[in-house]
């Protein structure tokens, strides 16, 4: 039996109407330095020729850049063209325009700064693209490489938590002509494609579904947990009717999640253990509950503060919380389950935001993207070091999107070290001054 509460109102993943056929348009993909002087440009276009769209690039000076003829190549849904652009100066910030018709009627000017930085530490490695459009773009990636055994060879060396360092990842997508089909897509790393695909979760559609990963009897055994989201209903409109069931695969078999999740309804954000996994309500009231990976359910000490929209990660089996409330500072919060304490700890220094994307990668904490008050995208990002209790600005997200992120990390002292980030949504400054959003299907790793 399934059982949903309602909600009216709130701050919620973006509701996607149906989309069979997704208008041509063009999106600037991303921008990236592999050079003193050069960056590579990834313009992404749906049944637009070349003709159809405009790229234009100009300098701090005002002069334009010459843009070249790129290279194309034709994906399931759309079209990538890369491009190198040659002649910039370190440190310096430049506006894109990209120019194209929306659906043959109204022109677009989506607009782009970037400030040219070639770094070696954090690096960004571009991936294959994810060859969709239409449907929902956000995800909840978890790792399905399997149990490496004793064998050294699988880039873990022991067996259990380690084996799951992201060779594989499964992410969940609802599609379908009318929205109404959940799909599983895997990213595969050894070959960087996107080759596996399940048709559909044999559960009822919904959005906002999450999973993870638990690791129970000494840390080997992954139950992979997934379920809860949302739904909403054209006869009521404005309101969210939530679900509160949840599954697990289990190292043999599967098995329904018993007792239902007991918190309120509201869109989840949550941080895991080794073996627990705990909950907070975005938006909502500051009660917190986990749920073990024997399925027990337990009330947690509260957020000390309301929250606004959260973004967690974990480090050493202490969780962190990030709190972004309007006109509040952004602060950081740290909860340890041994003691069932939460400990502020330093305020992000970085600009104001909401919908920021969180991870761990080498036990440091990383947080920015989001949307600035005026719903302006962000793509800055800073790294915490726990011992130190410091933030630091690092790096620029180089792809599209830059709200509501598919993004996983490789587990504390897993080989290699890296987090995937990608898909989400873009908030696209327009020349109009509107704020488009728009699906992104890029994908993106990160090494310390």
């Amino acid at each position: 039996m399934l059982v949903a509460g309602c909600r009216t109102g709130g701050e919620l993943v973006p509701i996607r109407s149906p989309d069979p056929v997704t208008a041509a348009q063009a999106s600037l993909v991303s921008i990236l330095a592999i050079g003193p002087t050069s960056a590579e440009v990834i313009v992404k276009s749906i049944r637009l020729e070349a003709a159809g769209w405009r790229l234009t690039a100009r300098s701090p000076e005002g002069s334009t850049l010459p843009i070249p003829s790129g290279e194309t190549t034709d994906l399931k849904e759309f079209r990538l063209t890369t491009l190198r652009l040659d002649g910039l100066v370190g440190g310096q910030t430049y506006q894109f325009r990209l120019a194209f018709r929306f659906a043959e009627q109204d022109s677009i000017t989506a607009i782009r700064s970037y400030t040219h930085r070639l770094s070696t530490s954090p690096h960004w490695t571009r991936l294959a693209h994810a060859a969709f459009s239409g449907g929902d773009y956000t995800a909840c990636p978890v790792a399905v490489d399997g149990i490496c055994g004793s064998n050294p060879d699988n880039g873990c060396g022991h067996p259990g938590i380690g084996a799951y360092v992201g060779n594989r990842v499964q992410l969940l997508r609802y599609a379908g002509p009318q929205q109404d089909r959940l799909d599983t897509r895997i990213y595969d790393r050894a070959t960087d494609s996107w080759p596996f695909f399940a048709g559909g979760e044999n559960r009822t559609p919904r959005q906002g579904m999450i999973q993870y990963n638990l690791f129970h009897f000494k840390g080997v055994d992954r139950y992979q947990f997934s379920g809860l989201g949302y739904i909403t209903e054209e006869r009521a409109p404005g309101k969210y009717f939530y679900y509160h069931d949840m599954s697990v695969q289990l190292p043999v078999g599967g098995s329904p999640v018993y007792p239902l999740y007991g918190g309120e309804d509201g869109e989840v954000a949550f941080f895991m253990t080794t073996d627990e996994a705990y909950f907070l309500t975005q938006n909502g009231s500051p009660a917190m509950r986990s749920i073990h990976a024997t399925f027990t359910q337990t009330v947690r000490a509260p957020l000390p503060e309301p929250p606004g929209t959260l973004a967690t990660f974990s480090i050493r089996n202490i969780g962190y919380v990030v709190n972004q409330r309007p006109g509040l500072p952004t602060r950081l919060w740290a909860y340890d389950p041994a003691i069932d304490v939460w400990t502020r700890r330093a305020d992000f220094p970085g600009p104001s935001r909401r919908r920021g994307t969180a991870f761990s990668l080498a036990r440091n904490g990383y947080f920015g993207l989001g949307l600035t008050p005026d719903g302006q995208g962000l793509r800055d990002l800073w790294r915490y070091d726990p011992g130190t209790d410091r933030w630091q600005y690092v790096t620029e997200y180089p792809g599209q999107g830059n709200q509501l992120l598919a993004v996983f990390s490789a587990p504390d002292g897993a080989k290699p070290q890296r987090a995937y980030l990608g898909w989400g949504y873009e908030a696209q400054r327009t020349g109009t001054g509107v704020n488009r959003i728009v699906g992104c299907t890029d994908w993106w790793e990160l090494t310390p």
